[in-house]
């Protein structure tokens, strides 16, 4: 609108000019500096116009509702998640992607956490510059599958949640992106660094590795890695990561050192028909150190799945074995599952989990306790 009347000025101003007579020099002078003052502004509202118009914003996100029934345990409405995705995209330069979750715990309280938060600035077709906190690169699950509306399952793998054999999130700097195609077949990489993990005692006495996202180091300790993967026949990926350098120990007398750490893995996703199969492995291994009473040692996990999404009806049978093993727990699963999708984005879950804790042969521990679970979840 204020365009249009820019245009119309320019125009009356114009007329004038054009019919005013031998006297009026110096009236016609001052017009054409006000036409010349009318142009520079129309160009900076142009300018400012053009800007906003490469801005974009979206809200996604997801949400899940959980029902869980354990063996030797109580039956309850056991989770309640909802987590708003954003994006922010400026023209071809720069991208912005966060995640809030919140969650519901025991005590009836709003907890909230920040999953990530990034920000990348794309270098060339083929390259971009992500800083900030991002989920972990490497491996499968954690960086594609976690979202409740895309897991095939009501749970996650043994040792593919929060502190387990895969790490979560890291806090740093990621190169990543796609290369041209090689003879018909695509591929993608990330190479990453990142501040060091945390390795201690948790609250249940047990000994963890906390791979989640820090804002601070001990004596300079960083983590580089990064993750390469193919897709060789279409509808299919083969990823290997693999990542190194130190872990941080708070030790009681309040002083910290430092071990070595390394993480290795290995995935496949494979979709053929309305078949769907994903495999993973992943290890965290932790180094000795003399000045600590903790021993080091390997936190490693896999699991494999099976789906199949009928055609005729929205009904889609699903099955996984996970395995979990560090130096305190040699644990297993099978679980198996059935999902009514109303939509692909809206799906009902149920499943059966039998659980094996090889080192517990009590029948009535809680690791041994098989589940029937639910779950209503959504993508929006």
């Amino acid at each position: 609108m204020k365009n249009l009347r820019i245009s119309t000025t320019l125009s009356v101003m114009l007329s004038s000019i054009l019919f005013a007579a031998p006297s009026q020099n110096k009236e016609i002078e001052e017009l054409r500096k006000d036409v010349d003052l009318l142009k520079l502004e129309n160009r900076k509202l142009k300018t400012v116009y053009e800007g906003n118009a490469k801005s974009g914003f979206q809200l996604a996100g997801y949400s899940s509702f959980d029902y869980a029934n354990s063996e030797n345990g109580d039956a309850s409405f056991a989770g309640v998640k909802f987590a708003p995705i954003f994006h922010y995209r400026y023209g071809d330069i720069f991208q912005f992607e966060g995640e809030l979750e919140f969650t519901v715990n025991n005590e009836g309280e709003t907890d909230v956490e920040l999953e990530y938060a990034a920000g990348t600035l794309f270098m060339n077709d083929y390259m971009g510059l992500q800083i900030g906190k991002f989920m972990s690169p490497v491996g499968q699950f954690v960086q594609n599958m976690h979202p409740s509306w895309i897991n095939k399952l009501p749970s996650v793998p043994l040792g593919f949640g929060h502190d387990g054999a895969a790490p979560t999130s890291n806090v740093g700097m990621a190169l990543r992106g796609g290369l041209p195609k090689i003879e018909n077949i695509r591929s993608n990489y990330v190479v990453f660094v990142s501040n060091a993990p945390t390795f201690g005692i948790a609250d249940d006495g047990d000994v963890m590795i906390d791979a989640t996202g820090k804002t601070s180091t001990v004596d300079n300790a960083f983590v580089v890695g990064g993750r390469y993967a193919i897709d060789p026949v279409g509808n299919m990926e083969i990823g290997i990561s693999a990542s190194t350098g130190d872990i941080s120990e708070a030790l009681l007398s309040g002083e910290s050192i430092l071990r070595d750490y390394d993480v290795f893995g290995v995935d496949m996703m494979y979709n053929f028909f309305s078949f769907s199969v994903k495999a993973e492995y992943i290890q965290q291994k932790v180094g000795d150190n003399a000045l600590s009473p903790l021993e080091g040692g390997t936190w490693k996990a896999w699991y494999g799945q099976i789906s199949y999404q009928f055609e005729t009806v929205k009904l889609e049978p699903v099955l996984r074995y996970s395995d979990y093993h560090n130096p305190e727990i040699n644990r297993n699963q099978l679980a198996l599952g059935l999902n009514y999708l109303f939509a692909n984005n809206i799906i009902v879950k149920c499943a059966y989990e039998i659980n094996k804790d090889e080192d517990d042969s009590a029948s009535d521990s809680s690791a041994n306790n098989n589940r029937f679970l639910a779950q209503l979840a959504f993508g929006f």
